[in-house]
């Protein structure tokens, strides 16, 4: 697994469009942020907002990140702006310059108990690149999903939470490709806007506690761990929400059994999450 304990760097690039369209738009940069995000999972409210058991943050300047804290786990991202904020919605989107007069950035607590940083590119002339800091907590590893999230495990092995499915929105609403990709302490959210694209296009990096939908992948010699202990299998899903635990607790045996045939035919095991159903896999990971 790749460890991105401590400081990390969450990147994010949009392709140039010199011909992209850049109309005109007054809508304020929160009424922009909304009408991708919508309102109904946004925390209202300002400083330390509580949520299913976890503590947001919500940063009065780009300088101090914004956090979440759940028992003993804190996640903090921090947002590539700069100064104090600019404003805040009723809704509970608070915005801030970017380093860039093209681009703004912002910050929601969501009803979930974590949070979203989010990017507005303003037009075709936007920065391609942005960088957030990203800390977990010690011993913290991550794995990508075959869907393009990033699911996160404490030091023991269990399922903290992860950066959900990326994406992001043009001005019509309109879906723009868009992906990580994880090099070390680095994660890297590329943005291919085309011709087409309409502008500003908002971007969502967004923090989940618990399972995140996707696949996550085992190399050889994490295969190999699965398949000699089913104990450690049940450990490592017992973090899911319920029903999606039990699921994967009454998956374990299933899991070790998949990950042994994977390992006798020199391949590696994938799972499915949140149905935690196991399947061969080659190339890619399995190394």
């Amino acid at each position: 697994m790749t460890l991105v304990a401590g400081a990390a760097a969450l990147t994010m690039l949009t392709a140039p469009g010199a011909m992209a369209d850049t109309s005109s738009h007054t809508a304020t940069p929160s009424t922009v942020i909304e009408k991708a995000t919508g309102t109904q999972e946004i925390l209202k409210g300002s400083g330390t907002v509580a949520a299913e058991g976890a503590q947001v943050f919500l940063p009065a300047r780009a300088d101090d990140p914004i956090s979440a804290t759940k028992g003993e786990d804190t996640i903090k991202l921090a947002l590539p702006g700069v100064g104090g904020r600019e404003s805040s919605s009723t809704s509970g989107t608070a915005v801030f310059a970017g380093r860039d007069d093209s681009v703004s950035t912002a910050a929601q607590a969501t009803t979930d108990g974590g949070f979203r940083a989010l990017f507005t590119l303003d037009d075709a002339n936007a920065p391609r690149q942005q960088s957030f800091g990203l800390t977990l907590p010690e011993g913290a590893t991550t794995r990508q999903t075959a869907e393009g999230g990033l699911v996160v495990f404490d030091a023991s092995g269990k399922i903290i939470g992860g950066l959900e499915t990326p994406w992001a929105k043009d001005a019509n609403g309109a879906p723009v490709p868009t992906a990580y990709r994880v090099e070390g302490d680095t994660v890297t959210q590329t943005v291919e806007a085309d011709a087409n694209a309409a502008y500003p296009i908002v971007a969502d990096p967004k923090w989940t506690w618990g399972i995140i939908s996707g696949t996550v992948y085992f190399n050889k010699k994490e295969t190999a761990h699965l398949a000699s202990n089913a104990s450690f299998v049940a450990v490592l899903f017992a973090a899911a929400p319920p029903p999606f635990d039990a699921y994967g607790i009454l998956n374990a045996a299933n899991i070790s059994r998949v990950a042994w045939n994977a390992g006798s035919d020199g391949k590696c095991v994938e799972v499915k999450v949140p149905t935690f159903l196991p399947y061969e896999y080659k190339g890619g990971y399995c190394k």
